[in-house]
Parts: C-alpha cells; sequence; structure tokens
C-alpha cells in the first residue's frame, strides 16, 4: 500500500475493480456485436444468395442462431462468433475451414457433388466494426 499526503491507494483494490470494470464491458460489446450481426443476417429461401461482398443470407437459420460470445479470461477478451458449423464436405480457406469462415473471407467445399467455391461476403466484421464505435458508450455505464 502506497500513501501520500492523508490519501490510501491499495492497488489489489483498484485492480480489481478495472478487471470487473474491463469484463463487463467486454461482455456489453459481445453482445452487442452478436446482436448487430444476427439482426443483419436476413431469413431468405434456399436458392436466392447475396451478392459477393454482401452480408449473407441465412436460409436454414443455423448461422444466426448459433452466433455467440464469452469472455476468454486467458486473454481478457471477448471472443465473438459462430460457432461450429461443418458442411457435408470439406471446406477450405488456405486450409481446413468452416462455412462461416468461408463466407466471411471466401473459400470453397469440396463434396460428393464437385467442389463448390463462396465467395466473401463477411458479416462479423461489419459488426464488429458498428460496434467499435459504440464501445466507450460500453465503458461508461459500467
Amino acid at each position: 500500500m502506497i500513501r501520500f499526503s492523508g490519501y490510501k491507494f491499495n492497488a489489489p483494490e483498484v485492480i480489481a475493480a478495472l478487471e470487473k470494470t474491463t469484463y463487463k464491458a467486454m461482455l456489453r460489446f459481445g453482445q452487442y456485436v452478436r446482436k448487430v450481426a444476427q439482426h443483419s443476417l436476413k431469413q431468405m429461401p434456399e436458392g436466392k444468395y447475396s451478392k459477393p461482398g454482401e452480408i449473407p443470407f441465412s436460409h436454414s437459420g443455423k448461422l444466426k442462431e448459433h452466433t455467440y460470445y464469452g469472455w476468454d479470461p486467458s486473454t481478457r477478451s471477448v471472443v465473438i462468433g459462430p460457432g461450429l458449423l461443418v458442411g457435408s464436405g470439406n471446406i477450405g480457406v488456405k486450409g481446413p475451414s468452416t462455412i462461416p469462415e468461408a463466407l466471411e473471407h471466401g473459400g470453397f467445399e469440396m463434396d460428393s457433388r464437385g467442389t463448390r467455391t463462396y465467395e466473401e461476403r463477411p458479416f462479423m466484421g461489419p459488426a464488429f466494426e458498428i460496434g467499435v464505435e459504440r464501445l466507450e458508450t460500453f465503458w461508461s455505464i459500467t
């Protein structure tokens, strides 16, 4: 403990309070980015596809339903994105990948019908950028 001019500074208490505030602010950020990403995915029937570079359509609802966020204590950061949704074949974007990664960055899927190419249709990146604009707000309300 450090004392100066009659004030006390208790470093462990300050660090604990800062950790708690960081945790709350980052969870709010993760929740917000997840909601923005989910709301950006529009439900469309099979056979209708978004244009490359635009947000992908959700056909089965799984991509929208299985987008999560959570606190990673080892890196003191929030992790936001779709859960593991694997197609019927081998997915690749410079190696094995998942359908959401292929949509976000472009990629391909190989199955019994051949190779299907996915052009880039980002949805998490734009949601993250919108969230970053509001990040200061999440800190101020904790």
